[in-house]
């Protein structure tokens, strides 16, 4: 059973491509909510032809404020207004997100939509927390204030112990589902069984890095990336074109997959694609001679994690 599903809507850089639309990403967790990073232009066609629920999406992320990043989101909040979407949204971006989407919208926005709408200008550090899970940013060296975020899962409870269970003679039911949610319970001889006498070793969650335009310097993004099950970062130029990147403050597939190596990530997914690259095989080449599990992401790709991949390590 996937616990979360990740959905590239667009992967291309700066110009729609016949078959890249602009930077997206949707993030669908396990309770069902999603979180979308970056909003670039035609995200809400992409949403609705890659079948994720827009109506669910309670959280949006902006890496920085690039037309190709956030053209989308005025649109798509439009569209969820006509929806009659009442549930509340959140959106993150970094300084100047939120006067951006006011001066649109009017600083209002409750009074315009059928929703409330709450904008955080952010930086790098911690972003937000919810039940299962932190955002954290880090920023990276571009033409303007861009941040990259990790989603990051808080420790989960290790395993239920039947046998143990039984042995301390804790009645199955209420009291067993109890323990799995990390409460202590009464045994039928009314002794107090902590969560710890039943259940194992505490078990990690996912870390998923979303890496954004810019160039990821190795002291700083290494630490910040390190362990990704998921690293996704960018790949806007080859190595022919390094002084290039350097001017513009963008990374080659090369320089990404450098950075996966070092800080250990399980898979790397290379996205931003010029246009002016013709030949996208040579951008996987390069990366793969250092990180052999990289590989070009494309509009549709789909990544399913679950539970039962994680726990085998």
């Amino acid at each position: 059973m996937t616990t979360i599903r990740i959905v590239f809507l667009g992967t291309s850089a700066s110009v729609p491509q016949k078959n890249r639309f602009l930077s997206g990403l949707a993030m669908q967790i396990e309770n069902g909510d999603v979180l979308l990073f970056d909003c670039g232009e035609g995200t809400q066609y992409q949403i609705m032809k890659y079948k994720v629920n827009f109506q669910k999406i309670v959280k949006i992320f902006l890496s920085h404020l690039h037309g190709d990043h956030i053209y989308g989101i005025f649109g798509l909040l439009s569209t969820m207004n006509l929806a009659e979407r009442s549930n509340p949204l959140k959106i993150y971006g970094p300084p100047g997100t939120k006067m951006l989407l006011e001066r649109f919208f009017g600083e209002k926005l409750e009074n315009g939509f059928s929703y409330p709408i709450v904008i955080l200008d952010t930086e790098e550090g911690f972003v937000c927390e919810d039940e299962g899970y932190q955002i954290v940013a880090k920023r990276t060296i571009h033409s303007v204030y861009t941040l990259s975020y990790a989603y990051i899962e808080k420790d989960r409870l290790g395993h239920f112990d039947i046998k143990k269970a039984k042995e301390l003679n804790v009645k199955k039911g209420t009291k067993w589902q109890q323990l799995q949610k990390g409460k202590s319970v009464l045994s039928e001889e009314n002794k107090v069984i902590l969560p710890e006498m039943i259940l194992g070793p505490k078990r990690r969650g996912f870390k998923i890095v979303i890496g954004s335009d810019g160039i990821y310097q190795e002291e700083d993004f290494v630490p910040f990336a390190m362990g990704a099950d998921v690293l996704v970062l960018e790949a806007t130029f080859s190595d022919i074109n390094e002084s290039k990147a350097k001017e513009k403050h963008h990374s080659t597939s090369r320089w990404s997959a450098i950075i996966a190596r070092k800080a250990k990530a399980k898979k790397l997914y290379l996205t931003h694609i010029s246009p002016r690259l013709d030949e996208e095989d040579n951008l996987e080449k390069q990366a793969q001679e250092e990180f052999p599990d990289a590989i070009i992401a494309y509009d549709g790709l789909e990544i399913h994690l679950n539970r039962k991949d994680l726990d085998k390590g």
